[in-house]
């Protein structure tokens, strides 16, 4: 069937679009330092202290406009009556359209990123061995925790099983408590968090990014997402509750202590 179709080209596409948009985003972060001419975190033209601005309430203006590029659509095709409101609610292309329109939007926002500060930026190869070594050592488990969901559960993250659903058929909810989710309730949003974070250079653009991110991540998790989780009309409840009870959201500390004993 059609619907069929599109659902299992749009999983595909999906994977495929995610695995392209991360290496420029790496770069995005690393201040392009292949030298591709791809956008940049920093400028690269920085001025001196007498002459540079700290900040730039213009460029932050509009790096918010590019942000909501990401944010608007993501947060309002997450929401059922959204979903409901266009029709596509319980359809087999569901899941894979949100993970398709995903990258192509984070792109889009990391790709109309305007500096807001050209008095300093990041440089990797001035790093010390042991900003290498403590950064690299926070980013490889965040990145575990990223692939980890997606290698594990591409059905859960993009869909790629729902072409097989019969027109009268529903995908089947069930909560994920087993790795990684049984480190942190929440391990894409987790792990990026932990990327953008770790990256040791610390310039007013890497921190206003940061702040941005986690200003959206936490809140539009723990108070929507979760929202429909858990509680008496939440879709799975008490069993939610519990979960949440026993991992954490984003830091995996109790849930670590749990699987030591």
């Amino acid at each position: 069937m059609p619907c069929n179709l599109v659902a299992y080209l749009l999983s595909r596409a999906a994977i495929i679009t995610t695995c392209l948009v991360f290496p420029y985003w790496l770069s995005f972060m690393l201040n392009d330092p292949l030298e591709v001419g791809w956008n940049t975190l920093d400028t690269l033209d920085t001025l001196s202290d007498a002459k540079c601005t700290n900040f730039d309430v213009f460029a932050f203006s509009t790096n918010n406009l590019a942000f909501a590029l990401f944010v608007v659509p993501h947060t309002l095709m997450a929401r059922r009556r959204v979903k409901e409101a266009l029709g596509i609610t319980d359809q087999p292309y569901e899941r894979p359209l949100f993970a398709f329109m995903s990258p192509i939007t984070f792109l889009l926002s990391i790709s109309y990123w305007t500096p807001v500060s050209n008095c300093r930026r990041f440089d990797p190869a001035a790093l010390s061995l042991g900003h290498v070594v403590i950064s690299g050592s926070i980013s490889v488990i965040a990145a575990l925790y990223i692939t980890a969901a997606m290698v594990t559960l591409p059905d859960h993250i993009f869909g790629t099983r729902r072409y097989k659903l019969g027109s009268d058929e529903k995908a089947e909810a069930r909560l994920i408590t087993s790795f990684p989710y049984n480190l942190v309730r929440h391990p894409a949003g987790a792990g990026f968090l932990w990327l953008l974070w770790s990256f040791p250079s610390y310039t007013v653009n890497h921190i206003t990014l940061s702040i941005m991110w986690t200003l959206y991540v936490v809140p539009a998790t723990l108070l929507l997402e979760e929202r429909s989780l858990k509680g008496p009309q939440g879709e799975f409840g008490a069993a939610y509750d519990c979960y949440a009870q026993e991992v954490s959201a984003f830091v995996p500390g109790k849930s670590l202590l749990r699987i030591a004993r």
